[in-house]
């Protein structure tokens, strides 16, 4: 394989994944496929620490450049010859990256988020770029999708330093072809360098399929045979909450999504509409204390992609809620207004015909919803679930 990294000495390979969108899927994918090939991986994400033995445990980030290496040391002394990264943004601009070598790097995509932080769009992408500038080593491999956001800018961090970009779908190295719907899976061709590999992948989703073969080129850049990890990629679970589908009943469907920027809402109401006979109802908010400088324009991406809109509160913190719903609303004048996230939730299903889908956008996994300064217990998933039963 032409890129192919060469093993480093004394130490696992290490791969990261950076991004607006999609970190998480592409970071626990990567460490799945290492396992599922048969290496001894680690992973780090937002779902928390995978012991090489698959042990979940919650992480306690340190802001400390020892954090990172002491994590992967101790991985390594149990063994692991692989450690997959999710490099969260606020952990690049702090410099936790500083004393780790990236051997594979790879960018979902660079939209708006976190402005509020960052301070401009430029400011939080330069922050995740340093993954591709400064850590990934020499001879590692970076790796986009063909038309991701600002991919531009990965392929000039890249090229300056002479390091090699590796490219996913039409005309890149790796793309996957004629993929046709079985039960709820894509059958079809990983093609890799011109060699062909039957593939099934456990989705029907565009944007889950780009995700897993992220993860597939990541696998095969650290020195992972295609075939295998060809094969392995039908066994591949998603992480929790993303576009995940929670139950149907009476012909409605229902689903889950961790969307919370404008580029991961117009991602997920695409990808449903792709699938959907009936209409779209969506259920979205924005957080407090957060940029809010995205708000009207997620209202906007609703108003344009889904057929009822129905506005609640995501995370308002110490932000006055009818504030933050003022804003989305300066770009979708026309939806419903449902201060109380349950109540959005049932009114949501309650007006939800056959052949209509009900996305409810923003938490996906979380457990909690973050009121003032109160965790109060909160599951979209658990509340939709009650209701369909």
């Amino acid at each position: 394989m032409t890129f192919h990294i060469q093993p480093p000495v004394g130490r696992p390979i290490i791969t990261a994944v950076t991004g607006t969108n999609g970190k998480t899927t592409v970071a626990t994918a990567t460490r799945q496929l290492m396992t599922l090939i048969g290496w001894r991986a680690a992973g780090y994400d937002s779902t928390g620490v995978t012991e090489v033995d698959g042990t979940l445990r919650e992480s306690r980030v340190r802001r400390s450049p020892d954090y990172l290496p002491e994590l992967i040391e101790a991985q390594a002394r149990a063994g692991a010859e692989a450690v997959s990264l999710e490099a969260f943004v606020g952990i690049l601009a702090d410099g936790l990256f500083e004393r780790v070598p990236v051997d594979v790097a790879v960018s979902t995509g660079l939209e708006r988020d976190h402005i509020d932080v960052h301070r401009s769009v430029e400011g939080y992408w330069n922050a995740k770029l340093r993954l591709f500038r400064e850590h990934l080593v020499p001879g590692g491999v970076a790796i986009i999708a063909t038309g991701s956001a600002q991919g531009d800018l990965v392929r000039e961090a890249v090229t300056n330093r002479g390091i090699r970009l590796v490219s996913l779908g039409e005309g890149g190295e790796l793309s996957a072809t004629g993929l046709d719907e079985r039960a709820g899976r894509l059958d079809g061709t990983l093609r890799v360098e011109g060699q062909n590999h039957r593939v099934s992948l456990p989705t029907v989703h565009s944007v889950a399929v780009t995700n897993l073969l992220l993860a597939a080129a990541v696998v095969i850049a650290a020195g992972g045979d295609p075939a295998a990890v060809a094969d392995a990629l039908s066994r591949v679970e998603p992480p929790p909450g993303r576009l995940q589908l929670i139950g149907e009943k009476d012909g409605v469907t229902a689903m889950v999504d961790t969307a919370h920027n404008p580029g991961a809402l117009r991602v997920a109401l695409t990808a449903v509409r792709a699938r959907t006979t009936g209409r779209i109802i969506l259920v979205f908010g924005a957080g407090g204390e957060r940029d809010r400088g995205k708000r009207a324009p997620m209202g906007a991406i609703a108003a344009e992609l889904a057929d009822v809109a129905i506005l609640t509160d995501d995370n308002p913190r110490r932000e006055p809620p009818e504030r933050i719903r003022a804003e989305v609303r300066a770009g979708i004048p026309n939806c419903i207004e449902i201060p109380s996230r349950v109540d959005a939730i049932h009114a949501a299903l309650h007006m939800a015909r056959p052949g209509d889908l009900v996305l409810v956008a923003g938490k996906g996994d979380e457990d909690t919803q973050i009121v003032g300064t109160t965790k109060v217990p909160h599951d979209d998933r658990e509340i939709l679930r009650r209701a369909l039963a």
